[in-house]
């Protein structure tokens, strides 16, 4: 991986990282796009409840989350399938 690459690649974690962290726990799966590089990425997340009772209010939070990287795609390059940019992308959003 070039250097230009992996620095797109980083642009493009960070910009799906905060579509994610704006999802608030709802699954969704979504594409991002940064300087010819495109991604679907597809948000899981498990959701805890506690109903409340009289005392305490209804509360909610993320159990678990993961990340699936679906397909990246670079406009630069012959083929439609990025894998190595598909695998550290899915890595760099997962730690």
């Amino acid at each position: 991986m070039t250097p230009a690459t992996l620095t797109a690649i980083q642009s493009l974690a960070a910009s799906a990282a905060a579509i994610v962290a704006n999802l608030n726990g709802e699954s969704a799966t979504f594409e991002v796009e940064h300087n010819g590089f495109m991604a679907e990425i597809a948000y899981n997340a498990q959701i805890g409840e506690d109903k409340g009772s009289r005392a305490t209010a209804p509360s909610w939070w993320v159990e678990s989350e993961q990340i699936a990287v679906n397909w990246v795609y670079n406009a630069e390059s012959d083929n439609d399938d990025d894998t190595e940019a598909q695998v550290w992308l899915a890595y760099e959003l997962n730690r």
